[in-house]
Order: C-alpha cells, then sequence, then structure tokens
C-alpha cells in the first residue's frame, strides 16, 4: 500500500461519517481510493473533476486567488475538495448529515499531508 493510499485509509477508517476519501488529478486519474464502494468512487471523480476546474476559474476570475477547498453539499451526501499542487485534489466524501465544516477539515489534513509525504520523497 502506497502512503497516500494509507492516509486514505486512515481518515475513512472508524469515521461514519467519511464513505471515501480520494486523491484525483485535473484528468480524472485516481492516485489513492478508499471507498465503500466502486460506484462511490466513480461518481465522485465524475463530480469533482469538471466542478474543481469550474472552481479554480471563478475563483481567479472573482479575484480570490487559487482555489484550495470547497464543500458540495447533496441532500444525500457532501463532497469535500481540496487542492494538493494545483493538478490533484483530495475528495472526502461525506454520508448523508456529515459536518460540512469537519469534511472541509479532513480534506485539507489530508492534501497537507500528501504534500509533506512527498516532501519526503
Amino acid at each position: 500500500m502506497t502512503p497516500v493510499s494509507s492516509l486514505a485509509l486512515t481518515l475513512a477508517r472508524g469515521n461514519p461519517d467519511v464513505l471515501g476519501v480520494l486523491v484525483v488529478d485535473a484528468d480524472g486519474r485516481i492516485h489513492a481510493s478508499e471507498s465503500t464502494s466502486a460506484e462511490v468512487v466513480r461518481c465522485a471523480v465524475a463530480v469533482a473533476v469538471p466542478l474543481r476546474e469550474l472552481l479554480d476559474r471563478a475563483s481567479t476570475e472573482l479575484g480570490c486567488g487559487e482555489m484550495r477547498a470547497t464543500v458540495l453539499e447533496g441532500s444525500a451526501a457532501s463532497l469535500a475538495i481540496a487542492d494538493v499542487d494545483g493538478f490533484r485534489s483530495v475528495i472526502v466524501i461525506g454520508a448523508n448529515g456529515a459536518a460540512s465544516g469537519a469534511l472541509r477539515a479532513d480534506s485539507l489534513w489530508a492534501a497537507d499531508q500528501v504534500r509533506k509525504l512527498e516532501a519526503r520523497s
């Protein structure tokens, strides 16, 4: 298991509010995944990749700088997306009713950990 995959597992294990954790790049390639189902992963990537692109563009055009993190809260689940390096994102998939602030914090923590792991390599 890669260190990034281990990180995803650590974040998801024992947390009923987290349905999955992914590290995905702008091309939709999954670099790490820990999820309750392959369908959840497929849907999260299908939503998060174009959403990230849109958020990057909107953030820049509005003068907010680079997109750092966001939460999409739906009626059945939530997605927290945090930037790793401008190309990859951490996606935390939250269960219905999960605290959006906690999911956002988890995604930012995981993105920071991915950067630290790579700095050691």
